[in-house]
């Protein structure tokens, strides 16, 4: 791990003690440097690799994105390089479902000694948390949204807190996880029809004021919370020029 490579793709900073303040700034950082994209699976019909100089290669070299497997996977090798006491747990996401949902997703917790512990995601994309969220009960904002976290039959709920009232978002165990587990998920949501990653184009990133979302073929800006502009996609030179000006990425071509 080349943490100033890293720090330098996120245009951060080493901090000087692996502090929460440092850490929310991370956090943030990597959510407006790095966008969430499925483009590999979707586009090249490729399974990410999980081996962490396969991730170096892709997101710091290359300049791309990845989906949570990926994205929480190497920033937690990055907070470990950094001196953080941290670990992977896998999540279920239950955003307005009410069906039974299985593990899907990997978060990191992270404990600082200096103010607590903090639940970090930079790999969520849409209505995931637009920073680091205090892993303490009671409502906290972060980048103008409204969250909190619950202790619910031996899980802890993390709810979010939108204008027709409060949905449970994610849900996961305190406790760590085996890579082993998360190359099981990253296989069948990498390769399997049925995942949503393999069926359409989902990519977001932060922008310091919102959030730029690409899912399918339909384009959306907001801004502090509003919708500022909303479009279809059409064609390659287009989504080409939207991937670029919107998200720094670069088309790759589609497999054969």
């Amino acid at each position: 791990m080349n943490a100033e490579k890293y720090l330098a793709r996120l245009h951060a900073s080493r901090p000087s003690a692996p502090t929460a303040e440092a850490l929310r700034a991370l956090t943030r950082a990597h959510l407006e440097q790095v966008p969430f994209e499925n483009l590999e699976i979707f586009r090249q019909r490729r399974c990410p690799s999980l081996e962490p100089e396969d991730l170096f290669r892709k997101v710091v070299e290359e300049h791309r994105g990845g989906y949570c497997f990926e994205l929480n996977r190497l920033f937690y090798l990055l907070l470990r390089e950094l001196g953080y006491d941290c670990y992977c747990a896998a999540a279920r996401i239950l955003y307005r479902r009410t069906d039974p949902r299985p593990l899907s997703h990997r978060v990191i917790v992270v404990n600082t000694a200096d103010d607590g512990r903090w639940l970090c995601d930079v790999g969520y994309g849409g209505p995931g948390p637009k920073g680091a969220l205090r892993m303490a009960p009671g409502e906290q904002n972060v980048a103008g949204e409204t969250f909190d976290l619950r202790e619910e039959d031996g899980v802890t709920a993390v709810y979010r807190h939108d204008p027709d009232g409060a949905h449970r978002l994610m849900a996961f165990r305190d406790e760590a996880a085996m890579e082993v587990d998360f190359d099981v998920l990253n296989g069948y949501f990498g390769y399997h029809p049925g995942s949503i990653f393999t069926r359409k184009l989902v990519v977001y990133r932060c922008t310091e004021d919102g959030l730029a979302s690409l899912v399918a073929e339909q384009f959306t800006l907001t801004r502090q919370g509003e919708t500022v502009e909303t479009r279809q996609i059409s064609g390659e030179a287009e989504l080409a020029s939207v991937l670029a000006d919107s998200f720094g990425l670069v088309l790759p071509p589609c497999a054969g």
